[in-house]
């Protein structure tokens, strides 16, 4: 995967790599050099062989790296399974009760894989976050800035952010998604956008 990174002096688009097997306990890490004839494929996990080259320190500029990367081989490719969550969800349930959104907008999130972040409204405030870690079933939140306005009915709005934060698990079936608390209990439902 891909993700924004500090890069010196701006903002670039570092790889993300994980240098062991279990792909569900990752610890992912920016790899902020490139890999002379890799293929970076969104969406798709791509275990690699990459031989380091040192260079002569004589022919390195002062800001770049004396190694220099290529790769051997691709030895593996296989989906990437969070790829289900990337997208628009319309929230229909708060706790397991179907959300009455007569005075406010429904709430909704978008899941941004390659960012690893979120965002949305929760019907009346928007909000953004980070998304700490992510595997097949986990979702850690990071934090998560939001605006504070106040809307004529604030119930759903308030019971939608506490539900959100209370969420360490999902399960998605077909177009629904399901979120869940540290003990199993459903905190949020939604549909599938678009």
């Amino acid at each position: 995967m891909k993700a924004e990174c500090d890069a010196g002096a701006g903002k670039a688009q570092c790889l993300q790599i994980y240098k062991g097997d279990d792909i569900e306990n990752a610890e992912w890490t920016y790899f902020y050099s490139t890999i002379e004839d890799f293929n970076f494929e969104p969406g798709l996990f791509q275990k690699i062989a990459v031989c380091e080259i040192h260079l002569n320190e004589n022919d390195v500029p002062a800001d770049a790296s004396s190694i220099k990367y290529k790769l051997v081989k691709v030895l593996e490719k296989k989906d990437d399974p969070r790829m289900i969550l990337n997208d628009i969800w319309a929230a229909t349930h708060v706790e397991g009760v179907a959300l009455d959104t007569n005075n406010n907008e429904p709430p909704y999130l978008e899941i941004n894989i390659a960012k690893l972040m979120i965002s949305g409204t929760d019907g009346c405030n928007n909000f953004s976050g980070s998304i700490k870690k992510l595997n097949t079933n986990t979702i850690a939140l990071g934090p998560i800035a939001m605006t504070r306005k106040m809307c004529p009915n604030m119930e759903v709005p308030d019971r939608f952010s506490k539900s959100l934060t209370l969420s360490t698990t999902y399960k998605r079936d077909g177009l629904t998604l399901y979120f869940y608390d540290s003990e199993g209990h459903e905190t949020l439902r939604f549909n599938k956008a678009d």
